[in-house]
């Protein structure tokens, strides 16, 4: 499930979570027009977020892939209810290190005489 921000530094407020762009949208337009009178303010940042509400656009290239594999994971149905964020992590660094070996195995198997 996505999960989206917008946040204004001019009021220094940040919208409670969209769950899509056109509520996103909808959000945004709203704050602009009842507060900067349709302006838009410097330096406002709309975007996607993980679970923990970090912008994926803020993270490095492999902790905005691991989040989003960890989401991804977090959104299969766990029965228990228990343990979700915890095995949701592990499985996507799992996924991830399995995919860097494979990439690793498969580059000096093609580099062997």
């Amino acid at each position: 499930m996505r999960r989206f921000l917008y946040r204004c530094p001019v009021c220094r407020t940040t919208s409670p979570v969209c769950r899509n762009r056109a509520e996103l949208k909808g959000e945004s337009d709203r704050h602009r027009a009842i507060l900067h009178g349709d302006h838009y303010p410097d330096g406002e940042k709309t975007g996607a977020v993980d679970r923990r509400g970090r912008w994926y656009a803020d993270l490095g290239l492999i902790a905005a892939v691991q989040a989003r594999l960890a989401d991804a994971y977090a959104d299969i149905p766990d029965p228990n209810g228990m343990g979700r964020r915890l095995w949701a992590d592990a499985l996507s660094w799992l996924t991830l290190t399995a995919t860097a070996l494979a990439a690793l195995w498969c580059t000096t198997t093609a580099l062997q005489p």
